[in-house]
């Protein structure tokens, strides 16, 4: 709905000057059709130059306030392609622009908004080497500065994963999916693979996140629903495997986390940028197919902890906060006027 959280206006945090601006509106209530429209069916280029709008937040005041001052600051960064704050914010000030533009192979990237906009800034960070060969290969665009930039991690809470393992009653080994539970994440293949598997006779398959689907009512399978942050680090630290088996992301922030708890994870091998995360950690395996899950599955748990320590050792190197200030410095550099 893109309500307001914090109130317009300036504020103060850690030092740092922080101006909020008003939301003059959310999504369109009739967005949904909208997309469908654009995205799959006949529609016109009005339709796409307004999507951005339409999807919102839509805020004008921000972009009053880039087009008035935008030009007094060395440096404007950008973050997630997507929204209309870069859509139509960059284009304001792309001469001292850096993008992070978590793109990832969406029909949304076809657009019409998009088409010029991966032309402008004076660089590009990168959240894996995967989106920036998907952005280079669209756009042409190979010839501007650009750097994987990664995410920083804090440290991780103290977790009570036997609590949790309690909760569920889990006998065997406890897998798990963090995320919303739907279609769209592939949870539908999973649950598919589970109910009718031959093998892992005891263990759990614990689904931490909000319901889009129906779960299947069984002894293992356990639907805990939409998750504190406290119950998440407990659900990583008592899970022997993370699956996610989403076809499209940006960045499987959740494996980052699953390894910083030193937990291996299951991607499939048609889902680039996850296999790409598990090939350059070794914190966990990849499946082929449907059919392949639960073997992989079982092979991975076979493996016993050695893969989440590899992916432990990984996100601590990559993405601690020392290494990625070092690397954004670099790209505030390239884009300051």
């Amino acid at each position: 709905a893109w309500a307001p959280h914090y109130r317009a206006g300036e504020d103060a945090v850690g030092g740092v000057t922080v101006r909020r601006f008003e939301v003059a509106s959310g999504r369109d209530p009739e967005f949904k059709a909208v997309e469908r429209r654009v995205l799959l069916e006949e529609h016109t280029l009005a339709d796409e130059l307004d999507w951005p709008r339409r999807q919102g937040p839509h805020c004008p005041a921000l972009l009053d306030f880039l087009h008035a001052k935008g030009q007094s600051y060395d440096a404007v960064l950008f973050w997630t392609y997507i929204y209309e704050p870069t859509a139509l914010g960059l284009p304001i000030v792309p001469e001292r622009s850096v993008l992070i533009s978590t793109a990832h192979d969406e029909l949304p990237l076809r657009l019409a908004p998009y088409q010029r906009l991966f032309a402008l800034p004076r660089a590009f960070g990168f959240l894996t080497p995967e989106e920036r060969d998907i952005v280079h290969g669209r756009f042409h665009n190979a010839h501007i500065p650009s750097l994987v930039l990664g995410i920083g991690l804090d440290p991780v809470p103290p977790a009570d994963g036997e609590a949790l393992r309690r909760r569920v009653k889990a006998r065997g080994p406890l897998v798990l999916y963090l995320g919303q539970v739907s279609e769209g994440k592939g949870c539908d293949e999973l649950l598919r693979a589970w109910t009718s598997r031959t093998s892992l006779p005891d263990a759990t398959l614990v689904l931490a996140g909000t319901a889009r689907l129906e779960i299947p009512v069984r002894d293992d399978v356990v639907a805990l629903g939409r998750v504190s942050e406290a119950e998440k680090w407990q659900a990583l630290a008592a899970a022997d495997a993370l699956v996610l088996p989403s076809h499209l992301e940006s960045l499987g922030i959740v494996l980052l986390e699953a390894w910083q708890q030193g937990t291996p994870v299951l991607v499939p091998s048609w889902n680039k940028v996850t296999a790409g995360q598990v090939a350059r950690s070794g914190g966990g395996a990849v499946y082929d197919s449907v059919d392949d899950l639960i073997p992989a599955l079982d092979a991975l748990l076979a493996r016993g902890p050695m893969p989440g320590e590899a992916g432990r050792e990984w996100v601590a190197r990559e993405c601690d906060w020392r290494a990625v200030d070092a690397r954004l410095e670099w790209l505030v550099g390239l884009a300051t006027v």
